[in-house]
């Protein structure tokens, strides 16, 4: 899954850490958790700032020396904002991968970011603190690692991890009725089952995983955005646009240029 789909976020680009005057710290995770955690990442900065987040389809924990708070999935971006300075951890899961962990309906939270305690998990609670105990980036990647290796529930591949395959492969334009078909489920079971484990509804991530693409191709190359568009199924430019300020409430130009300007630096 992991060599499917690899989420786009402007601000971790060189640009956009530039622009932003944040410093990160990357790492993958282990072999055994690979294709259900993205990674591990620490944002380090001087000042107070926006951290500006676009829809992705993914979870996140986000873990701040005073405490920790779950990121549902995003229809729409937002900034989360860093009041202080100082280094900020994460983990980003894979859409649909905190089924190996936890019992959660993420429906329940999606656009939200929630406390601690909506994870069914006392230790949890203490993993901020477990963290800041160390200054070493790859010491506190490891303590959420080993964190998560105790919770870590494998199982077996599903019709729902072949959904999930399937509209990566397809960059998200795949129809619902026909992704339901390919996989054998009926598109209201299918819904029930994204829903619940992805946080959206079925046509929802579809669209936002074809979001994602148009994304990559026109924060490189803006130019390119009606070829963009013909390659991603949208009917013209037009309906590319539209979909991007439902998205991104701007206009692609607008929104991206937050990440190519020196206003964040002044």
């Amino acid at each position: 899954m992991d060599e499917l789909y690899r989420p786009f976020q402007p601000i971790l680009t060189q640009t956009g850490l530039k622009r932003f005057g944040l410093i990160l710290k990357y790492s993958l995770a282990c072999k055994t958790l690979r294709g259900t955690v993205h990674s591990y990442l620490q944002i380090s900065t001087a000042k107070p700032t926006p951290y500006p987040v676009i829809p992705d389809g993914t979870q996140a924990v986000f873990i701040a020396p005073h405490g920790s708070k779950i990121g549902g999935a995003q229809s729409r971006a937002r900034d989360i904002q860093i009041l202080q300075p100082g280094d900020y951890f994460g983990i980003r899961f894979y859409p649909g991968a905190l089924r190996h962990f936890f019992d959660l309906n993420l429906f329940e939270i999606t656009d939200q970011s929630v406390d601690e305690k909506y994870f069914p998990c006392r230790s949890f609670g203490d993993l901020h603190n477990n963290i800041y105990q160390h200054q070493d980036f790859h010491e506190r990647a490891q303590v959420c690692e080993q964190w998560l290796l105790r919770q870590y529930k494998p199982r077996p591949a599903t019709q729902f991890d072949h959904a999930l395959s399937l509209i990566y492969q397809s960059l998200g334009t795949i129809k619902v009725a026909q992704l339901a078909a390919m996989v054998g489920w009926s598109s209201r079971h299918l819904n029930r089952l994204f829903r619940l484990h992805t946080g959206l509804s079925t046509k929802a991530f579809v669209q936002i995983i074809r979001f994602q693409h148009a994304c990559k191709q026109l924060y490189i190359a803006p130019e390119n955005s009606l070829n963009a568009a013909l390659e991603l199924g949208f009917f013209d430019q037009s309906h590319l646009i539209k979909d991007y300020k439902k998205r991104l409430l701007s206009s692609p130009s607008l929104f991206f240029d937050r990440f190519k300007s020196d206003f964040y630096n002044s």
